[in-house]
């Protein structure tokens, strides 16, 4: 008997520990669908709710002096964060007011009076750099931005700045910027290279970060300002590092490095070789916070059959902090969770292409099973090995389920994830043909009711497919997908146009491209039944692509039918409107595979 599509949306989390500066105090933040800022002794006792906003907190970081907290919350998931702080024994004090602006948090000074961050409200185009007083409210700009910045570290002395910008999916640029003149300079590097996780070192001569800077992943490295040349610290070979911390102390480092989709977490004296660590659940591991004395690491861990939890490290041993049990109120047996399998399968040109698979419990029905090929979005992105409820509520609905990591995806190197761009987009498309034909031979599917879902990029996926692909699809799911390229490019974000244009290309310049791969000129071929849902506040898609794709197939009278949700942006995390999402994609592949 299938779950309740309903029950799906009470699972709750716990994420993004952060210790209060005296240690005996985890920060975090906990709840299904709208997560609020709560406090908890550091062994997971005594929880207390902090925030209680009617939306998602995205963020919170703790002053490096004090235990004042600042947290980002928008309305309706339209990414215009406003900054909340909290001092102890304070009520919540909202110090950003701009609700059409952006706000992307920075960083704190190391002596906790200042905040620099990036906002676009001189022009929405561009993110500028600015600082703010705490005290007052006053505000500098120090720099007005050439496209997407952010401020992930601020010096140790206060004088400098570490910028990113986000010139493309596979191309970051590393400033480093003045703090009393706003001067900016250009960290130089031979070619194109990204960057994340960006700090000062303790003495402020130099920056540890992520950078696939001449190589081709991600690796730790100690990065000269002057000179731009990256030494590395820590490099798995063939694996992307994607979350790093040293302990106060500077003594023990802690990373996170991607294998194939599972994180591993190592733990050790910075400069040995540093053991997995081990006992954690077989998926995901984010969020390193080291406690003040250097002694215990908080982070959070998840799996395919483990919702987010918290965790704490400490002399080599693992355990999971207590928390409520997050199925409870859900009322779901987690003997019901199913764990996918990695596979891979060989394109058109020989590149293997790697995803998960997972299989209903129980034998087979004659004939096989039904089958749902989920697309992640990005495309600069990958699917995880991470607790996913809408891929559990499939698999007890009786549908296998196959997430392909088509190229463009992130976590096998930059050859990989460039193999996507522009002129090279439909070999994507391929990818996943061939993924359909290796789980259409898969003795316990039936080839001939296998769907498609995907959202955002994966939602244009999903409409190329039942496009340019007819004859593979039997039902559709797409999640504000792209149907026109051009019309994307108009009405995105105005921040996102020239990046987006990066990956994709350029009106004007790959017009015919564009015409060949946007769905919208290809409606006549469909024949899957398809199902759209977007919200009204997305800013990256607006909902007017899938206006246009709708009133396209109804004009062709296709079967088409269309969930739109008011004060939702690009994804749906009010649980009123996850439960309309949840029970429309169980019927519609019910019905129709």
């Amino acid at each position: 008997m299938p779950i309740a599509t309903d029950a799906w949306v009470r699972i709750s989390a716990a994420t993004s520990p952060s210790f209060s500066k005296d240690g005996r105090t985890l920060f975090h933040l906990r709840g299904a669908g709208l997560p609020q800022v709560w406090a908890m002794d550091a062994d997971g006792s005594n929880p207390r709710q902090l925030s209680f906003h009617d939306e998602k907190v995205a963020f919170l970081r703790r002053c490096p002096a004090d235990d004042r907290l600042i947290w980002g919350v928008d309305a309706g998931g339209d990414e215009r964060q406003q900054f909340v702080l909290l001092a102890p024994g304070s009520e919540p004090l909202q110090i950003t007011d701009a609700p059409d602006v952006i706000h992307d948090f920075g960083a704190w000074s190391v002596d906790g009076a200042r905040i620099a961050f990036a906002c676009n409200d001189r022009d929405e185009r561009f993110h500028d750099i600015c600082l703010m007083e705490l005290a007052t409210g006053a505000r500098v700009r120090l720099l007005e931005g050439p496209g997407i910045l952010t401020v992930p570290s601020w010096s140790p002395d206060g004088t400098r700045l570490a910028v990113i910008e986000d010139h493309s999916s596979t191309d970051q640029r590393l400033w480093i910027l003045d703090v009393v003149t706003g001067a900016a300079t250009l960290v130089q590097r031979p070619s194109p290279a990204r960057y994340a996780s960006v700090r000062w070192t303790g003495d402020g001569t130099a920056l540890n970060g992520l950078t696939d800077q001449d190589a081709a992943f991600m690796r730790l490295c100690r990065i000269d300002p002057a000179t731009g040349a990256a030494t590395a610290i820590y490099a798995p070979e063939g694996r992307d590092v994607e979350a790093w911390s040293l302990s106060p102390d500077g003594k023990t480092l802690a990373t996170i490095e991607n294998d194939r989709g599972y994180a591993v977490l190592r733990v050790g004296e910075l400069g040995t070789d540093r053991p997995a660590v081990g006992g954690l659940p077989v998926g995901i591991v984010a969020d390193l916070s080291w406690s003040p004395d250097s002694v215990r690491l908080a982070f959070t861990a998840q799996g395919p059959g483990a919702p987010p939890g918290i965790w704490l490290w400490q002399a080599g041993i693992v355990r999971p902090l207590v928390r409520p049990d997050p199925l409870a109120e859900a009322g779901i047996d987690p003997a019901t969770f199913i764990e996918p399998r990695l596979v891979e399968w060989t394109s058109f040109d020989g590149t293997r292409i790697p995803g998960w698979f997972a299989l209903p419990h129980g034998p087979a029905p004659a004939g096989g099973f039904p089958s749902v090929v989920w697309v992640h979005g990005g495309p600069a992105s990958q699917t995880r090995a991470n607790f996913r409820a809408d891929i559990q509520m499939l698999l007890s609905q009786g549908f296998a389920v196959l997430m392909p990591n088509i190229r463009g995806s992130t976590g096998y190197g930059r050859a990989y994830l460039e193999a996507d761009e522009v002129g090279k987009r439909p070999d994507a498309m391929a990818d996943l043909a061939a993924g359909r034909a290796w789980l259409a031979a898969q003795p316990s599917i039936d080839p001939e009711r296998i769907g498609i879902m995907g959202q955002s990029y994966g939602g244009w996926v999903v409409l190329a497919a039942v496009t340019l692909q007819p004859e593979l699809w039997k039902a559709a799911v797409n999640y504000y997908g792209i149907a026109d390229f051009v019309t994307l490019l108009e009405r995105t974000g105005p921040w996102r146009r020239d990046h987006r244009a990066r990956e994709y290309g350029f009106p004007g310049t790959d017009d015919a491209l564009f015409r060949r791969i946007s769905p919208i000129h290809h409606v006549d071929r469909v024949v899957a039944p398809v199902l759209v849902l977007h919200g009204d506040r997305d800013p990256r898609v607006p909902m007017h692509e899938s206006d246009q794709i709708v009133q396209a197939l109804e004009q062709r009278q296709k079967q088409v039918r269309y969930e739109r949700f008011t004060y939702a942006g690009h994804g749906f995390i009010r649980p009123d409107h996850r439960v309309r999402v949840y029970a429309a994609v169980a019927d519609h592949f019910v019905t129709h595979l």
